[in-house]
């Protein structure tokens, strides 16, 4: 490793023989500069003044700023109605004068005295709804919405019609007993009245008694069909009247053998159901297992 030595001016690793240093070019031959310090003048530390009141008077201004804030978001959230506002003043103003007026008077008691015969007031007239006819044959007219002088005409023609008819009684005033039956009751109200003329109702007909049978199976042959496992087809047969399958549902099939199975199923023979003796058209369901070929 080469011989290093330091440079007279910045110090820094150079070579041992270098002339010159390669940083700052200082020929090592010459003496250094001299330094010269500079002295550091650092300002005077100032203490702040002290003044007690200051945190007092910001905390003044805080508290104010917070008031106003608070007063004007509620003005926009609740709304200002000047109106509102002087009329919940002149309540307060007006609830002393309430308090200091005086009681109001006690309520009167007021005796009520039955009117008899001799003290009867004379009976209003009642006004008339319906216009009485004018003639016979006719028929009454509505009277609300006559002028004054046809209603004063026809009030006058129901007056003298009332008292040509004589005094009305007062079912109120009818006095003894009563000599009509007390009024049925209900069931015997509500049950109809023979008459000579309703005729008699037919007597309901005998429920008939169906013997059904089943359709039985003669000849079922089944093909020749190789699974791997034990299988069951399930089928639902339409037996026709001649004893011939005429459709067949698969609830079940043998998966790749249904239409081998199909066909031997078409080729079956039953003895057909029957209603009471007469063959008919009926449902039969079955159950094909194939096992397994050993």
């Amino acid at each position: 490793m080469a011989d290093r030595k330091t440079c007279v001016r910045c110090g820094r690793p150079i070579d041992a023989y270098a002339r010159a240093c390669p940083f700052c070019n200082w020929d090592q031959s010459e003496a250094p500069p001299a330094r010269v310090e500079t002295p550091t003048t650092q300002p005077a530390y100032v203490p702040p003044s002290d003044n007690p009141w200051r945190p007092k008077i910001i905390a003044i201004i805080a508290f104010v700023a917070l008031v106003v804030i608070a007063f004007v978001i509620g003005t926009f959230i609740h709304g200002f109605d000047a109106s509102e506002v002087k009329a919940a003043q002149n309540r307060n103003g007006a609830s002393p004068a309430h308090s200091t007026a005086a009681p109001p008077p006690a309520h009167n008691i007021v005796t009520l005295v039955p009117v008899t015969d001799g003290n009867a007031l004379p009976s209003v007239e009642q006004p008339i709804t319906s216009a009485p006819p004018q003639a016979e044959g006719q028929q009454s007219s509505d009277a609300t919405a006559l002028p004054a002088d046809e209603y004063a005409a026809a009030a006058a023609r129901a007056k003298a019609q009332k008292k040509a008819a004589g005094p009305s009684l007062d079912p109120r005033t009818i006095t003894g007993t009563s000599s009509e039956p007390p009024p049925p009751r209900r069931a015997e109200r509500e049950r109809p009245t023979k008459t000579e003329s309703t005729p008699p109702q037919p007597a309901p007909e005998p429920r008939r008694v169906v013997a059904r049978t089943e359709p039985v199976p003669e000849y079922q042959p089944v093909p020749d069909i190789h699974v791997n496992r034990d299988t069951t087809a399930r089928l639902f047969l339409t037996i026709g009247p001649d004893g011939l399958v005429q459709d067949i549902d698969i609830a079940e099939a043998i998966p790749g053998e249904t239409s081998k199975l199909i066909r031997a199923v078409q080729s079956w023979r039953f003895k057909p159901a029957t209603e009471n003796g007469v063959p008919v058209t009926a449902r039969f369901s079955v159950d094909i297992t194939i096992h397994a070929n050993e």
